[in-house]
């Protein structure tokens, strides 16, 4: 997929709602605003107090707004089941301290129908085990299903089944990423400085050529 040019499609979406309970199909504009289910307020997630205050934004170098959504954080280790999903949130990557020793996160999209998604993820895994050791950790985000429409439980299931994913991966329904870039540029990529949680590289398409480079470079720095 070429580059597309970086496009916000609307205002910020402030959380996830449950998968299961989206019932409006999105477009790669969609508009609609989900509310944090209380659950998650009560339960962690985005109730992350010891977050870095904003200003947030979307532009490289600013504080990128914490987000929560649904998954699983090694899909290699858990049961392909709903009850083994769990709440997953930037800001279970925020480690100021260098306490768990977080270096630099990769937050990135996907979706069924996006080429260069599954090219992407193909490679991903393995990248993983490269870099994990160096203190990267990997959150990929399935927004869309193959028709364009909300991804759901059996997408997740299926996607991280078929790239044998060994990451974080979990569900944005709602494009809780839109205001970075509009659906149909994915993937893209976020790389955050865990001990800021600033956005330090936003790259949209096909551009492993730079994003790998950038990382290595990222971690081999003090």
């Amino acid at each position: 997929m070429a580059l597309a040019e970086r496009t916000p499609i609307g205002p910020r979406r402030l959380g996830s709602a449950w998968f299961a309970a989206v019932a409006v199909a999105l477009s790669a504009c969609g508009s609609n605003t989900p509310q944090i289910p209380p659950e998650l307020l009560a339960g962690g997630g985005c109730n992350a107090p010891e977050y870095p205050q904003g200003p947030y934004g979307t532009d490289e170098g600013d504080i990128l707004a914490n987000a929560c959504f649904q998954g699983f954080r090694d899909p290699s280790q858990v049961s392909r089941s709903e009850s083994a999903l769990q709440t997953i949130a930037f800001a279970d990557y925020y480690d100021p301290s260098g306490s768990k020793g977080y270096r630099s996160i990769l937050i990135n999209t996907a979706a069924v129908w996006c080429s260069a998604c599954r090219s992407e993820h193909e490679d991903l895994s393995e990248k993983n085990r490269e870099y994990a050791p160096r203190g990267l950790r990997v959150l990929s985000t399935l927004f869309q299903d193959a028709h364009y429409q909300p991804a759901t439980f059996r997408d997740l299931s299926n996607w991280v089944d078929t790239f044998s994913s060994n990451y974080a991966m979990v569900l944005d329904p709602d494009y809780q990423l839109g205001d970075f870039a509009r659906a149909d540029s994915a993937p893209l990529n976020l790389v955050v400085d865990p001990r800021t949680m600033r956005i330090e590289k936003i790259l949209l398409g096909d551009q492993a050529a730079v994003l790998w480079p950038f990382i290595d470079a990222s971690l081999a720095q003090p």
